[in-house]
């Protein structure tokens, strides 16, 4: 119980600077220097969120958390790689986050079906079979970003210029999302609307921040 008690408070911790320094990347100007560290706080905190989630579902926490985990820790860790990979070259590391992208999409899939046809076998916290909506729409938001990752890097070469930012924006946004959605379901409820409503809300700011870089008025230094 102690070890269980240390991880969900690493959790918390991490997700609070998390919480922070997505807060920090839309006050500092997108790119520049104080942006790029904020944003590397912003995804090492993001990384040990995943991490911890993992392990408090090892040891008894309900196993959708793992699987948001697992998703929000794979689109970090592309946005950030589409920050720093300026010359666009596709590797191994491409390869392994492209892997865990698929994970977490069938992870949340199969986890939406477990609790639409009302299996005993994932618990919702009592919101019943309804909740598995949730997982899906995440199911769904992975499948299409690591859809977006292989159609580019398919070819070899990473996204350079204007599209390796948007991708950045589109990525980070997502993670953006799904911290704070974390928030709101701790401090406010864990009602769906409470899970969803952010994911709406955040993509409309993703789509004003990518009509930016493409009008030119946000560029890499």
């Amino acid at each position: 119980m102690e070890f269980q008690m240390f991880v969900l408070i690493v959790h918390i911790i991490a997700g609070s600077i998390a919480l922070i320094t997505a807060a920090g990347s839309f006050v500092t100007k997108k790119g520049r220097e104080w942006h790029a560290r904020v944003g590397k706080v912003y995804s090492f905190a993001m990384i040990v969120v995943a991490l911890s989630a993992f392990i408090l579902v090892i040891l008894g926490s309900p196993m959708y958390l793992m699987m948001v985990g697992i998703f929000a820790g794979y689109i970090v860790a592309v946005g950030w790689r589409r920050a720093m990979n300026r010359g666009g070259e596709v590797n191994r590391i491409d390869r392994i986050l492209i892997a865990i992208g698929i994970v977490g999409m069938l992870g949340l899939f199969v986890t939406s079906i477990a609790i639409l046809s009302g299996s005993e076998l994932i618990t919702t916290n009592g919101k019943g079979a309804i909740f598995g909506i949730v997982p899906l729409i995440f199911a769904g938001i992975c499948g299409g970003l690591v859809w977006v990752q292989v159609r580019v890097d398919k070819k070899g070469l990473a996204p350079r210029g204007k599209l390796r930012i948007i991708q950045h924006v589109v990525f980070m946004g997502s993670g953006t999302i799904a911290t704070v959605t974390a928030f709101l379901v701790t401090a406010v409820s864990n009602s769906v609307f409470v899970w969803v409503i952010p994911t709406v809300v955040g993509t409309a700011g993703i789509i004003f921040w990518t009509r930016k870089v493409n009008d030119g008025k946000i560029t890499p230094p």
